[in-house]
């Protein structure tokens, strides 16, 4: 590339503050839809101006087109970079890719106004154009790149350290999801819940969350700015939205959108699948049932999609006792006690319960500048990384997943909580597959943040701990390459554990891969013969280490250092030091005599041996010769590892108790 050709860097944002502020499903995946179609309309834009993209990589076919059109899952990074001829095509360029991401951003804003708010407008006109106009912030830097680089992303990333618009906050009510800026209706008391009312019928209740007061009366709970509810409602109007744009493709994927699967979905679909395995006709009845009864069908494209029955599209949280008891369908008394105890009979029948968790996956590729300075060029790398991100959809969807995001090196999906695990091993090993024949091949890493969350916990919150456990700890604090897993129960995240990747494989020191380790744990209330390791065993422990150590904390991801007189594990006869011996004795006292005679001790040292893997605190480290070595901290210990586990063998297991 020559040192005198210009480079044009394009940014969108703000990134989370569009995409994750989610309370559903399809509002999460419809930011990062929208997030990837409006960047795109910028790019293609500048490219027809005379721009070469380098990144990310467009092949002659998507070059000068809107290709996210015909694909359901956003795939365009929020920053693309060209190259032009001289800095006053690189100029025009910047400024056609603004005018076209604003055009076509309004062109989405209209249709939802046009479609369910001009007619009952009132004083919101003024708020929704302010918001609509003062949301995105657009920069672009026009340079050459430095002496050495074949991009100009540091001039990019140092441009990013300025704002377009100070943060400011807005005054009225707040929106529901978006707390800096004012809900639309600018109005109160009746007149605001008489608003918002009547939108709901015009858009459809089943887009708000919707309440019933005792006397009968609905209202909605959720107010919204104008942000929030484009994302909302977009995907009801999306042919008039995109406009001419559907003519490049078949849409009919993206109206499918419409009936996005809940978080609820993911949870019950494994129980869902067993169901329609062995008792199909069991599922249908009960199904009929509540079809009697105020219970919906809002799951009906998702079980399409998965070739599952019209039952299996029952609204997913009447599959669980606890939301029943909740009644938010506002049966009658008899009615939900009877349906109650049907769906109790069919739980007995079919011998488990569905498990109320699901899971979030985000991955993230490690050390970008590296990669790109071991290639030979841009191109390079955003061929490669468009190589692993066409394969992403395809590899959630064999898991009985669905990628919401796969763009450059990131992804953004649910699935079922007993499947995620094999999908991320799967990722990651693709992406490295991806660099094989490469000169950059040992450096392609991706790093990922698993987080199982209860169906009924706050998406925004679910997003926000994913990228902290992403970000700060499978990234940071463990030297990437690596993942991290965090359990969200009891309204918080309550214990997480991170390794690099070569720990979970099995691959370091002879290790057992984890999810042999997983098995070493028994399902709370089982009669299985390893049993000895639930709950009262880790209490029973974090007992005598406190006595033991005095100042022992347990705290989700907090590792004790532990005194050196603890932690001399080669002075250990068998292998374990004090606490493995401590955790040793535990376990046996919790044998029955029968299974201790069968197992002698040399044979259960061994299991704690591998177990005391998860208590300590792994990372990666980049050597002087740039080869990465895997340290464990010996003098660390922590109990996350073990919870994390022990959870994990109940999804397993399917034994996994349900909590409102």
């Amino acid at each position: 590339m020559s040192e005198q050709s210009i480079h044009l860097s394009f940014t969108v944002g703000p990134v989370q503050g569009f995409v994750a502020q989610a309370r559903r499903t399809r509002d999460l995946w419809a930011g990062s839809w929208l997030l990837s179609y409006l960047t795109e309309c910028a790019l293609a834009a500048a490219e027809q101006s005379g721009g070469r993209a380098v990144i990310p990589y467009r092949d002659e076919v998507d070059r000068k087109t809107v290709t996210s059109v015909r694909d359901v899952v956003g795939g365009i990074p929020n920053r693309f970079e060209l190259v032009f001829d001289d800095i006053a095509s690189a100029k025009k360029g910047a400024a056609v890719a603004q005018n076209k991401f604003y055009e076509a951003w309004q062109q989405i804003a209209n249709a939802v106004w046009s479609e369910y708010i001009a007619s009952n407008a009132g004083q919101t006109k003024d708020i929704w154009d302010r918001q609509v106009s003062h949301f995105w912030e657009l920069s672009w830097v026009i340079a050459a790149p430095n002496e050495g680089d074949n991009t100009i992303g540091r001039q990019a990333a140092t441009r990013k350290l300025f704002r377009n618009v100070p943060a400011t906050e807005e005054d009225g009510i707040k929106c529901s999801l978006m707390g800096m800026l004012q809900e639309i209706s600018g109005a109160y008391g009746e007149e605001r819940d008489r608003f918002w009312w009547l939108l709901a019928e015009r858009a459809g209740t089943h887009n708000f969350t919707v309440f019933e007061d005792k006397s009968g009366r609905k209202r909605v709970i959720e107010r919204l700015c104008a942000i929030t509810l484009i994302k909302r409602l977009f995907p009801d109007v999306i042919k008039k939205g995109i406009g001419d744009y559907a003519a490049h493709g078949n849409i009919e994927p993206l109206h499918g959108q419409v009936g996005w699967p809940s978080t609820a979905f993911f949870a019950v679909l494994p129980w869902l699948k067993l169901v329609n395995e062995k008792y199909p006709e069991s599922g249908e009845e009960f199904f009929m049932s509540a079809k009697d009864t105020k219970v919906g069908q809002s799951e009906k494209r998702a079980a399409k999609v998965l070739k599952l029955p019209d039952w299996a599209g029952l609204d997913s949280p009447a599959w669980f006792a606890n939301a029943l008891q909740l009644n938010e369908w506002g049966m009658e008394k008899p009615v939900l006690n009877d349906l109650l105890e049907k769906l109790r009979r069919f739980y007995k029948k079919v011998g488990t319960k569905p498990i109320p968790y699901y899971a979030l996956l985000l991955m993230d590729g490690d050390s970008m500048g590296t990669l790109l300075s071991k290639l030979d060029g841009p191109e390079t790398l955003s061929k490669c990384l468009g190589e692993f991100t066409g394969k992403v959809k395809d590899n959630v969807s064999a898991y009985d997943g669905r990628a919401i995001y796969a763009g450059g090196d990131d992804v953004l999906a649910m699935l079922p909580a007993e499947n995620v695990q094999q999908a991320a091993e799967k990722l990651a090993r693709c992406y490295a597959a991806s660099f094989q024949n490469t000169s950059a091949a040992e450096h392609a890493t991706l790093s990922g943040a698993i987080v199982y969350a209860h169906w009924k916990f706050p998406l925004r919150r679910v997003i926000e701990i994913a990228h902290n456990l992403l970000d700060n700890i499978a990234k940071e604090r463990t030297g990437r390459d690596a993942l991290a897993i965090g359990i969200v129960q009891n309204g918080g995240l309550n214990a997480f554990w991170s390794a690099p990747w070569a720990v979970f494989r099995g691959e370091v020191n002879g290790a057992k891969k984890f999810e042999n380790l997983i098995n070493e744990f028994g399902s709370e209330n089982t009669e299985q013969e390893k049993a000895e390791f639930n709950a009262s065993y880790l209490y029973n422990l974090r007992e005598q280490f406190g006595r033991l150590l005095g100042d022992f904390r347990d705290e989700p991801g907090l590792f004790n250092h532990l005194p050196e007189q603890i932690t001399d594990v080669a002075a250990a006869d068998n292998g374990l030091g004090i606490l493995g011996d401590i955790a040793h004795a535990e376990y046996r006292r919790r044998m029955s005599k029968q299974d201790r005679l069968k197992r002698p001790p040399n044979r259960t040292q061994s299991t704690i041996q591998d177990l005391m893997t998860l208590s300590r605190q792994w990372n990666r480290q980049i050597d002087a010769n740039e080869k990465p070595q895997i340290h464990c901290e010996s003098a660390s210990f922590s109990f996350d590892g073990w919870r994390v586990a022990r959870f994990l063998k109940q999804i397993q297991d399917g034994k996994v108790s349900d909590h409102d």
